[in-house]
């Protein structure tokens, strides 16, 4: 396991160091940014969220690529908040987009609805979320 750099004092940093010792080396101990579970399905979408510039670790980046390593249940999309407003999406390990957040919201939809992404969806989403109401 590794410690996580941010908040030596986080409670993730306490459990990492009592367990310390215990596995393998390779072994990963990290945090995913958001879970969202869809019980209907069983699905999971795992997203990891990261500043413009910001990189994956390679431990975190080991566990996320295990995940998608499972068939159909397990979806992983690494989300990037960009400088200029629009947002850097990908699906795990595939290259990245640069799109809007009504598109970021579509895909979301998309992921829900269990069905493929269309750039139509763009234009069916009901309440776009304003993001002048949200203080990074």
């Amino acid at each position: 396991m590794t410690q996580l750099r941010k908040c030596k004092c986080g409670i993730s940093n306490y459990f990492d160091t009592i367990l310390g010792g215990i596995g393998h080396r390779g072994s990963s101990f990290t945090d995913v940014d958001a879970v969202t579970h869809d019980v209907r399905t069983h699905r999971f979408l795992f997203q990891e969220f990261k500043q413009e510039g910001e990189k994956i670790d390679p431990s975190q980046y080991r566990v996320l690529k295990d995940l998608v390593a499972i068939p159909k249940h397990f979806t992983v999309w690494i989300v990037v908040k960009r400088r200029d407003g629009q947002i850097g999406w990908s699906q795990f390990s595939q290259p990245e987009h640069v799109i809007s957040v009504p598109e970021y919201q579509a895909r979301f939809a998309a992921w829900w609805a269990d069905c493929p992404y269309k750039p139509s969806q763009v234009d069916a989403i009901v309440a776009p979320l304003d993001v002048g109401e949200i203080h990074w």
